[in-house]
């Protein structure tokens, strides 16, 4: 019996190789890898799931790190430690998708359905 968090289809190599580049250049380029395998890459649902998984983290670090940039110097370390979380968060998706595992982030706000 396959575990729960396993996708049920086989996944091609390449929607693996697609999902790893999303998260790894979530790191980089925040919402832009999810909003384009969101409005365009709609046709394979491994990658949709994970473009959407990546949207919804990268907003919610958008919207925290704009709330801890206005609490002066407890919020800018803290921004720091964020940053660092998001770091830690895209390297474990990345490594899930290259298995072909859907990942989801701890604490991400589900915006995108």
């Amino acid at each position: 019996m396959q575990p729960s968090f396993l996708p049920q289809t086989a996944i091609s190599q390449h929607s693996k190789n697609v999902a790893l580049l999303v998260y790894l250049f979530t790191l980089f380029f925040s919402v832009i890898p999810g909003l384009v395998v969101y409005v365009f890459l709609r046709d394979d649902a491994f990658v949709l799931s994970t473009g959407k998984e990546a949207l919804n983290w990268s907003i919610t670090m958008l919207l925290c790190s704009f709330v801890l940039s206005l609490i002066p110097f407890v919020g800018w370390l803290l921004a720091g430690v964020l940053y660092c979380i998001h770091v830690i968060c895209c390297i474990l998706g990345a490594i899930n998708a290259r298995k072909g595992w859907l990942y989801r982030f701890p604490f991400a706000l589900r915006l995108i359905a």
